[in-house]
Parts: C-alpha cells; sequence; structure tokens
C-alpha cells in the first residue's frame, strides 16, 4: 500500500499555531497586519516635488484573541491557582515588562524581534470568565554596533594637517572685501565702514 503523502508533487507545509511569543490565545478573533514604505518627498523650485529615496517602517500586527475559563479541554485554573484569563493576561504583562523581543506566528506569517507595545483588556461586570484581549506589537531593528579607537587630542592641534581628505562638494566663488576702484587705485580708496 503506498502512502499518499509520500508521493505528492507538492511538499507538506505544516504551519506552527499562532502564538504570541510562547503564548497563544484559545481563539484568535482579528489579526491586523500593517507593512508600510515612506517614499521621502522633497519640494522643488519649479515643478513637482521629488523623491530621492525609501526606507520600511518596523512592522506592526495587532492582535485579538479570547481566553476562557470554562469550556476548554485544559484545566479552568492555571497551574498557579489563578484563573487562565488572569494567568495569561499576567504572562503577557510579564512579556511586555521583559522589553525583551520575541516572534509571533499569525495566520499570514511570522515576525521576529516584536515588542508588545500595548496590551487592552475590556472587562465588563458580568466577569463570565472569558476576556478578548488585544495586543499591539511593533517590530524593532536591532543594529550592531563597533567600537574604534580614536588619536589623541594633540594629533589633531592641527586639523588641516591631521584630518582626513574630505570631498566638500562643489563651491561657491567667493567676491573679495575690496573694490575693485580700490584695486586699481592702489588701496587708496577706502569704503564707508570697510577695509581699505
Amino acid at each position: 500500500m503506498s502512502n499518499s503523502l509520500s508521493q505528492t508533487a507538492q511538499p507538506t507545509l505544516i504551519r506552527p499555531e499562532r502564538s504570541l511569543g510562547s503564548y497563544q490565545f484559545d481563539i484568535v478573533v482579528e489579526e491586523n497586519h500593517e507593512d508600510t514604505l515612506v517614499i521621502t518627498e522633497h519640494p522643488a523650485e519649479q515643478g513637482a516635488p521629488f523623491s530621492d529615496h525609501a526606507y520600511k517602517k518596523p512592522a506592526t500586527v495587532t492582535i485579538r484573541g479570547g481566553v476562557t475559563d470554562v469550556g476548554s479541554s485544559l484545566n479552568a485554573t492555571a497551574s498557579d491557582g489563578d484563573t487562565r484569563v488572569v494567568s495569561l493576561y499576567e504572562k503577557l504583562l510579564e512579556l511586555q515588562d521583559s522589553k525583551e523581543p520575541f516572534e509571533i506566528v499569525t495566520g499570514l506569517r511570522r515576525y521576529e524581534n516584536m515588542l508588545l507595545e500595548t496590551l487592552s483588556v475590556p472587562v465588563d461586570q458580568t466577569g463570565s470568565g472569558a476576556a478578548i484581549m488585544t495586543a499591539n506589537c511593533r517590530q524593532v531593528f536591532i543594529v550592531k554596533t563597533q567600537s574604534t579607537s580614536v588619536p589623541s587630542a594633540r594629533r589633531h592641534a592641527n586639523a588641516a594637517k591631521t584630518g582626513g581628505v574630505n570631498n566638500k562638494g562643489k563651491k561657491q566663488l567667493q567676491s573679495d572685501k575690496r573694490s575693485a576702484f580700490a584695486e586699481a587705485a592702489g588701496g587708496g580708496y577706502r569704503r564707508p565702514g570697510g577695509p581699505a
């Protein structure tokens, strides 16, 4: 008897369950994914504004998920004695307080280096043993820094001699403070309030 999975033309993809860090909701009600590309815009003296580059902002994802104390295959009480709703809420607050990036797995994709920016949980008067929690998460770009040594200050006493070569672009011709008439007259003319 042949195994139909081993003979398929397409590889089988097993997607992990949705999770916020290492925590899961009983149900995910909604996911909002936002990826933004910022296109720079600069005004021009004549004509339309122009763009010279673009950059990507950190991704954001908002997850609305529900958790309940009843009707679950798991115990309605967490291992620490709190209800499952209270336990998940406290764990998400700890995740936020840690300020450590974590991974999120959603129905669309996997996000790395995420932080829990806001967590909101509306509570009504019924105390029904269930809660809908909204977690707004933002991706952080982690960069690596590098140290370098700087020469001593006495080496920089004369920056013109010790400084590196810099391309300073095109320079505008500067006019001389003395007038052409003063030059022709051998410096005998003096501008009012100015040098000879």
